[in-house]
């Protein structure tokens, strides 16, 4: 049984995984994060060790147990995988699930402490949009403001730094801001999410 195609199509695919997650996560790399930058990475490409070692492991298995074989060859390859993305960044994904449910004051307190160890602009720009939605623009725009001066290629820092102006009645710096987002790394949901806001601004003068 040859897995050689299987196994180069497996590659090719994930591949296409790591380059979008790279893509994803360039601002680590302009900020010269590259220890960050390859933490996730690393799920993706333990996975790709395990697969170029799946044809190894199947030959060297009986012939009539190669199927079980394979099957918890490729299952334990997927667990270890959920495992190592789920312990990769643990503060950021805490942070990013009590944004979603609304909790903005322990998510700040994350990110506060994520910049005291490591004061990246993806994190300033992130905790800006914690206070913003806390209630406390002044502090959201001076945290877009630090992200934005670590690095003036992030278009989310941006649309945050945007929605503070917006909250303290700059209508028309947010709309600059909003307009930069076209110009610089910002992936489609947050350029249709800056039209959305531009839109929504245009009543204000």
């Amino acid at each position: 049984m040859s897995f050689f195609y299987p196994t180069l199509g497996a590659l090719a695919i994930l591949a296409g995984f790591l380059f979008f997650i790279g893509l994803q996560n360039r601002d680590l790399l302009r900020a010269r994060a590259y220890g960050e930058f390859l933490v996730r990475l690393l799920p993706l490409l333990s996975t790709a060790v395990l697969i170029l070692g799946l044809p190894f492991v199947v030959d060297l298995a009986p012939v009539e147990n190669a199927m079980p074989v394979l099957l918890v060859y490729l299952g334990g390859a997927a667990v270890l995988t959920f495992i190592m993305a789920h312990l990769a960044i643990p503060e950021e994904r805490r942070a990013g699930v009590l944004f979603r449910r609304e909790e903005y004051e322990g998510a700040a307190e994350i990110y506060e402490q994520l910049i005291a160890r490591r004061p990246l602009p993806r994190y300033y720009s992130a905790l800006g949009a914690c206070l913003d939605a806390a209630g406390d623009p002044y502090a959201a725009l001076e945290a877009a403001d630090t992200a934005i001066k670590l690095d003036p290629k992030l278009g989310i820092a941006y649309y945050n730094r945007a929605s503070a102006r917006a909250a303290l009645g700059e209508y028309s710096q947010a709309r600059d801001d909003l307009h930069t987002i076209f110009t610089v790394d910002s992936n489609r949901r947050l350029r249709r999410a800056a039209e959305e806001a531009l839109e929504s601004l245009k009543s204000n003068s």
